[in-house]
């Protein structure tokens, strides 16, 4: 009897933890955007519809504007358990996988178009490797392209040249572009870097608009330079560890609902950037035009460090692949 009873108190347990695990998962999802941000906004209401879908078994703890930490502390934590999941841009993803890098070098697109093409191509083949460090690339995102903001005019690789530019920490591919133009790289992390402009520790940032506003960088910016850097990637990553909790039916609302809000986040973002432009105009901020020789210049310059980081921050196989797609799509 004591046999059988041991049995049975045995499956409860089992069946009551498993069913405890599967019953409610609050996933700590941690976003470096502010609140009220366009990104903010949306991931707030991808979690109404995932809780909702899920019927309240899978929902997010939403930490907003950075108060986790920058990207290197919130994978950190996630390491640890501290943190389940986060939004992460092209630095945070690379800090798991370097190669997701090769898709934000500077000067490789001409359009959103081209941005496309690539990532159709290029990203099923990269996210394997998250999975290899623990993480699962849940859906892929974007910032936009990549201006610079200073407090004096950048017209020129001369006026880049001694410049003291804000390079977020830890960001290898910035260092060996900053290191060809002479700009003086002030590593920092980027909460940090508004009260860096307001002392003037620095003198340049780069962002996209849409995130210059959103971060309020454009009030100690005045000028605007009219060159697209880069084309800024990101994605959503959460641990495997909590990702495996879930059961394959939540597994899959969770999927295919941060797939569908990425999407929305890609295209309100790259619209919004857009009209970004003209609301710093309206703020005062002036556009400091580069004429198209010294653009040439500046871009063949910056080209060089594509190759330079092949082998070392990528495989020089998927550069070449991605230049290939370029070829193709452009022919």
């Amino acid at each position: 009897m004591n046999f059988i009873f041991r049995i049975f108190f045995i499956s409860f347990i089992i069946f009551f933890t498993a069913s405890s695990v599967h019953a409610a998962t609050e996933i700590k999802f941690a976003l470096l955007a502010p609140e009220g941000s366009t990104w903010e906004k949306l991931i707030q209401e991808w979690n109404k519809e995932l809780t909702k879908k899920t019927s309240g078994r899978v929902t997010l703890k939403i930490y907003a504007g950075g108060v986790l930490g920058d990207e290197r502390d919130i994978i950190r934590k996630m390491r640890i358990g501290q943190v389940h999941a986060g939004a992460f841009t092209s630095l945070g993803l690379g800090f798991i996988n370097p190669a997701v890098r090769v898709l934000d070098l500077p000067f490789m697109y001409q359009n959103y178009e081209e941005v496309d093409a690539v990532a159709k191509k290029i990203q099923p083949k990269l996210e394997p490797a998250f999975q290899k460090k623990g993480f699962v690339l849940v859906a892929w995102t974007e910032t936009g392209f990549v201006n610079i903001f200073s407090g004096k005019p950048i017209a020129s690789r001369k006026d880049m040249k001694g410049m003291k530019m804000w390079a977020w920490e830890g960001d290898f591919l910035v260092g060996a572009l900053y290191k060809r133009f002479e700009i003086v790289p002030v590593p920092l992390a980027l909460p940090d870097v508004y009260q860096a402009l307001q002392t003037k520790l620095i003198d340049a940032v780069y962002a996209p608009p849409l995130g210059a506003i959103a971060l309020q960088w454009f009030t100690r910016t005045p000028y605007i330079t009219d060159l697209q850097v880069a084309n800024s990637t990101g994605g959503i990553m959460m641990t495997s560890k909590v990702f495996a909790l879930l059961t394959p039916q939540d597994q899959e609302i969770f999927r295919s609902t941060a797939r569908r809000y990425a999407r929305r986040i890609i295209d309100e973002t790259r619209k919004e950037n857009q009209t970004s432009y003209a609301s710093l105009a309206k703020a005062g901020l002036k556009t400091v035009t580069v004429s198209e020789d010294e653009k040439e210049a500046i871009r063949a310059n910056a080209v060089k460090v594509w190759d330079d980081l092949a082998g070392k921050l990528y495989p020089s196989s998927l550069l070449l692949n991605v230049k290939e797609i370029l070829q193709a799509f452009r022919s």
